[in-house]
């Protein structure tokens, strides 16, 4: 076998692979046995049909198994024989008309490379780092939350509504004059403060009482999950029809019964919530690594030319994605995968990325997760049961299950090797401020 390269644009090669003539033979003849030993044609005892009768009858299929055979051994040893590397599925093709079952056979190859990833020396990289410790005043603050879940709203007569405070409202949406769906309720719950509305819906609820009636004008975000809404400027008649105070309970032995702690009372509570709460900051303190290992590798290492096919792969991964999300909110909502550019800046900076993690495995050598990143994985998961340890056990009996784990485990150890080599500037951030930068 003969394999020569030729370089196109971009990333895309075209290889021209010549099989020689026995080869060629062996590979006509081994189809034509297979056919010949399956043949049925009427007038003719199996096993016994002339050839130039199977050929006739035959002859297409058999051509096509013999290329199809040809290509299947010849491909990948044609690829690294002329040192290249295919990312996606290359296209086949070939003159059928001018196959020649005892001469050579001339097919190509073409295909997109994967880039060559410029070896730049990690040391040089700027990468914020994101560290956090959870204080008593964290703990405190998680039991006063706790406490607003577990209050009691009661209805404060001549009140006005103000951040804390629940409003029912009645309301009604128009957008160029026209009400709209999904834009209409009646005894809506509002906490000022704390329920997510359309920017300014709320502020302009505050200082209202229980009777009160008005109009306010508002403007969908740019972002909103309703193209038909996103950008517009909406108004809202509303009506008040209560204003109420949270009664929060005491912080005692019935209180913390309601959380599951029946002995220890509010020190086995404060325990329990710590070990919770710091269950939760591995798992957003990874997150904000990965987001920040993923950003600074896109900034240090720019734009480069990545493979078309693995782009669009992506792509229809994050249309497909988009769509599952949007259509929680939206039974009729259309898939975005068919409009042009739908995500595409968005899944090429993935395909970037895959690549370079792809060049960091190699680099560092990596090629099994530590046991110890395993361990982690696991206990991040197992600890908030009640027996961990039979948890994770059951975990490793199942392969499939394991394997999940292990993949995090190979990541995490991974985004360590790259941060440990990176210009690190690390930022201290309270447990509060680090839950608000979770995905």
């Amino acid at each position: 076998m003969q394999a020569s390269i030729e370089n196109l644009e971009g990333l895309k090669r075209l290889i021209t692979v010549t099989v020689p003539a026995e080869d060629v033979v062996k590979a006509y003849g081994a189809a034509f046995r297979k056919a010949a030993k399956n043949a049925r044609i009427d007038g003719f005892r199996k096993g016994h049909i002339p050839t130039q009768i199977i050929e006739r009858y035959y002859g297409p299929n058999i051509i096509g198994e013999a290329y199809d055979n040809l290509v299947r051994e010849t491909l990948n040893k044609a690829i690294e024989q002329c040192g290249s590397e295919c990312a996606g599925t290359p296209n086949v093709s070939f003159e059928k008309s001018s196959f020649d079952k005892a001469g050579e056979f001339v097919y190509t190859i073409q295909f997109e490379t994967f880039p060559v990833i410029e070896d730049k020396p990690l040391s040089e990289m700027p990468l914020k780092v994101v560290q956090s410790r959870i204080t008593d005043a964290d703990v405190d603050r998680m039991i006063e939350n706790l406490r607003r879940q577990q209050g009691k709203w009661q209805v404060v007569d001549d009140a006005a509504a103000e951040d804390g405070r629940l409003a029912k409202i009645d309301f009604v949406g128009r957008v160029d004059g026209r009400e709209f769906d999904g834009g209409k309720a009646e005894d809506f719950s509002l906490i000022l403060g704390r329920t997510m509305m359309i920017p300014g819906f709320t502020e302009q609820i505050a200082g209202h009482k229980a009777g009160d009636k008005f109009t306010i004008n508002v403007t969908f975000p740019e972002d909103y999950f309703e193209e038909s809404l996103k950008g517009k400027p909406a108004e809202f008649d509303i009506t008040v029809n209560s204003v109420s105070e949270q009664k929060l309970p005491e912080v005692d032995d019935a209180f913390c019964e309601l959380f599951g702690v029946k002995e220890g009372g509010v020190e086995t509570l404060r325990r329990e919530l710590r070990a919770n709460m710091e269950r939760e900051q591995k798992r957003v303190l990874f997150a904000a690594q990965r987001a920040n290992v993923c950003q600074a590798l896109l900034d240090y290492f720019g734009k480069f030319d990545v493979p078309a096919s693995l782009v669009e792969e992506e792509r229809k991964r994050l249309c497909d994605a988009e769509f599952e999300r949007v259509k929680r909110f939206n039974k009729d909502a259309k898939n975005r995968y068919g409009e042009p550019g739908a995500f595409a800046e968005e899944a090429a900076n993935n395909a970037r990325l895959g690549l370079l993690m792809r060049h960091f495995v190699e680099k560092s050598g990596l090629r099994a997760p530590s046991e110890e990143s395993v361990n982690e994985a696991l206990s991040l998961f197992a600890d908030a049961y009640e027996n961990p340890e039979m948890i994770k056990a059951e975990i490793r009996k199942n392969s499939k299950q394991l394997a999940s784990f292990r993949d995090q485990a190979f990541e995490r150890d991974l985004f360590n090797y790259i941060q440990l080599g990176a210009k690190c500037e690390v930022k201290e951030m309270n447990f509060s401020d680090l839950l608000q930068i979770q995905d």
